[in-house]
């Protein structure tokens, strides 16, 4: 089970992804809540909504059950919810409000998110994007380009590859141009441009000739 703590101020846990109110509801939802602006928002009608489940406060631990769209489905252990799940209050968190320790988990939560040249959110990310904010949300320090990335990294040999491994690939000479994890053997998590979406898959032939690093972070 992977398992991961609130790094937001507060997180409010929510029934479904699609609970939130876009209206209302915006600053629950950033990386870096604002309870006071959100709870200042609420009407008299607004207070009393059921898309609301509780909330956990940072450094609160929660188990991931499935992560989905930038939404990971999550149990509080810390909050005892009997009737609902024996382990905790099960609901649904920003990824973004999360601190993994597994930096592929992380990834993997951007999976079917657009690709935008550029991007490093949840409405679209880039290659290079995709990498650098999954390190970023573990809290360590990863270039925001891939050539960079290339650079900040260790090369390992071809076959000597673990997952959480990058894959480098140049379509340029002398200039890195795309970049993705080691998922397993011949596999990758990458934000591809030609899918138009993160996605997790095997090798495609064109990225197998166009290949050209294996790196490591140490």
């Amino acid at each position: 089970m992977i398992t991961a703590t609130v790094s937001a101020p507060v997180a409010t846990l929510w029934r479904r992804p699609d609970a939130p109110r876009p209206s209302i509801d915006a600053a629950a939802l950033a990386a870096q809540s604002d309870p006071q602006a959100w709870a200042s928002g609420l009407d008299d009608v607004g207070r009393y909504y059921d898309g609301v489940l509780t909330q956990l406060l940072q450094g609160e631990p929660v188990l991931i059950e499935e992560i989905s769209d930038g939404w990971a489905r999550v149990v509080a252990t810390a909050q005892p919810a009997a009737k609902l799940d024996p382990r905790g209050y099960p609901g649904w968190l920003p990824v973004e409000q999360l601190r993994f320790d597994d930096v592929l988990e992380v990834a993997r939560g951007w999976i079917g998110t657009r690709y935008v040249w550029g991007g490093l959110t949840s409405h679209g990310i880039d290659c290079s994007g995709l990498v650098h904010l999954a390190f970023r949300r573990v809290g360590r320090t990863m270039p925001r380009d891939a050539d960079d990335q290339a650079r900040a990294t260790t090369p390992v040999a071809a076959g000597e590859e673990r997952v959480g491994d990058l894959y480098f690939f140049s379509a340029k000479p002398q200039k890195v141009t795309h970049v993705g994890f080691v998922t397993g053997p011949d596999q990758i998590l990458h934000a591809c441009g030609d899918k138009g979406f993160v996605v997790e898959e095997p090798m495609p032939q064109e990225r197998r000739e166009t290949l050209v690093g294996i790196h490591r972070v140490d």
